[in-house]
């Protein structure tokens, strides 16, 4: 299999997303698959991808990079376009008359498709060689808005189980929390990860006097709303925003219980890495999140904050129960996420499209 790729993403932050294509970068790499990667210059995922040791192409929008970008792709001899995002979509079908070649879209998000004219053109089928599908709840969203499914594959987002499990325990993180138990979220502070339904349950579980110390890792448009809602609840001691932590692992590693109250996730990493690590998760139910906890979980509606507090408290409550969800969910991790699954059907759905080509 002669595979040349070129990767195209045009996201400027850091998430899920960013994280498996640069695992998947890295790797293929690493089995002698030429890969380049384009992506902004000044996005978080450049130079995170030039200390990896990969090939990357800064994006610019003028029309004069353009031009140099479709000419540094054409001394590449490329063999697949492989878009990531939206944006690296609209990019793709720029680029695939100019240098005829397929273009395949890596599908992440939940989020049913629009359906204004440029919308139904950019997914059209008679331009996409390929979808590629990071859940079955994924999948489900494309067929339903008519995409083929037989030119649907499904590589579900992995992680590094092995050195998820390696991460050790750090009392420095911990010590400031206390002896309370330790819920923890991570992502970005947006309306569609839902943080003011974990901050409404954390009200309720705090008149209880249930001991809980509560972290929210990330950033985004949301923080001083949910500050506000934070002291308005009277949690200012209990409920910390830490903002964009690097380490974020590290910190997920502490956590006696992940909190995942996103209202809509294709598959959500964040969730398979605390599966891996043998952190036991509380979720809204997001097909996604539902999907990636196979059971091995607790489950609340994305609106009902009584019932996401019910679910902590008795997660927090029964230590043995806990441990068992814990230790399924992580068997299940080993058995179905590790990122060499993920590459191992990327390289199938690439091998699909040879005989478009």
């Amino acid at each position: 299999m002669n595979l040349r790729i070129a990767h195209l993403h045009t996201n400027s932050s850091w998430g899920g997303g960013e994280s498996q294509l640069l695992a998947l970068a890295v790797r293929l790499q690493a089995r002698g698959i030429f890969t380049v990667l384009v992506t902004p210059a000044h996005g978080m995922l450049y130079p995170r991808a030039r200390r990896a040791g990969l090939r990357v192409l800064a994006l610019d929008e003028s029309p004069a990079a353009r031009r140099q970008l479709l000419l540094d792709l054409q001394e590449y001899g490329l063999s697949l376009l492989n878009a990531h995002d939206s944006g690296a979509t609209s990019l793709g079908h720029w680029l695939r008359p100019r240098l005829g070649l397929p273009l395949i879209l890596t599908r992440r998000i939940a989020s049913p498709l629009r359906r204004n004219p440029w919308s139904r053109w950019k997914y059209s089928p008679r331009r996409l060689a390929a979808v590629i599908a990071v859940s079955k709840t994924v999948r489900e969203v494309m067929i339903r808005a008519g995409y083929p499914a037989g030119r649907i594959y499904l590589a579900g987002d992995g992680v590094d189980v092995a050195a998820l499990e390696r991460i050790p325990p750090d009392p420095e993180i911990r010590a400031p929390y206390g002896s309370d138990y330790l819920v923890g979220g991570f992502g970005r502070l947006s309306w569609k990860k839902n943080w003011m339904l974990m901050v409404r349950a954390a009200e309720i579980l705090a008149r209880e006097s249930f001991p809980v110390q509560w972290v929210l890792a990330g950033d985004g448009p949301d923080r001083a709303g949910i500050a506000a809602a934070i002291q308005a609840a009277g949690l200012a001691e209990r409920f910390h925003l830490l903002g964009f932590r690097a380490d974020a692992l590290r910190v997920l590693r502490q956590l006696d219980l992940l909190c995942f109250p996103s209202r809509m996730e294709g598959a959500s990493v964040t969730v398979r890495e605390a599966m891996a690590m043998g952190i036991p998760v509380v979720a809204a139910d997001a097909p996604g999140v539902v999907e990636s906890l196979a059971g091995h979980g607790w489950i609340a509606g994305c609106d009902d904050p009584r019932e996401l507090a019910d679910c902590i408290r008795q997660a927090l409550g029964d230590a043995t129960l806990r441990q068992q969800r814990a230790e399924r969910a992580r068997d299940h991790a080993r058995a179905h996420y590790d990122l060499e699954h993920t590459v191992e059907a990327t390289l199938a759905a690439y091998a699909a499209m040879e005989p478009v080509r």
